[in-house]
Order: structure tokens, then sequence, then C-alpha cells
């Protein structure tokens, strides 16, 4: 199956996420919904066919967990 944008965001919604895959500047990234404050979203390929749906919502998923763990990190400024 080929697959577009649409394919993928629409599969995104009906695990009830809310995050829309875009492309842009040689790759594809994340923006929106939950992945409005993310740091990092780019997935580095350059087609959409050089993932499978299912490597999509796996690249959404590790993503998601990446930026958790980044802001678990980030340390409100106390001064």
């Amino acid at each position: 199956m080929r697959l577009h944008l649409k394919v993928i965001n629409d599969a995104l919604a009906k695990l009830g996420h809310t995050a829309r895959l875009e492309k842009g500047g040689g790759h594809f990234y994340f923006k929106s919904g939950e992945a409005a404050d993310w740091l990092d979203r780019t997935v580095g390929v350059r087609t959409i066919n050089s993932l499978t749906l299912k490597q999509w919502i796996e690249e959404f998923r590790k993503l998601k967990e990446r930026n958790e763990q980044i802001m678990r990190t980030i340390r409100p400024d106390t001064e």
C-alpha cells in the first residue's frame, strides 16, 4: 500500500493522538497536538514510503517517549 500523509494522520487519530505528520525540508515531522511543544519532532527519511504505516506509528511513539524524557530532565529556573 502506498502511504500518504492522510493515511498516517488518520491512523494516529484512530489511536487517540492529535499530532499530525507533515513534510518539509527533506524530512518529515510531527506538529500540533501533543507534539506542539516537542523539542525533537523530526523523522529523517526522504519519502513517506521509506517506512511502513506500522513504522511511522512506532516513530511517533519513540519521539513521544524521547520528548517526555527530555521534559523530565529539565529543571525549572529557581533564581
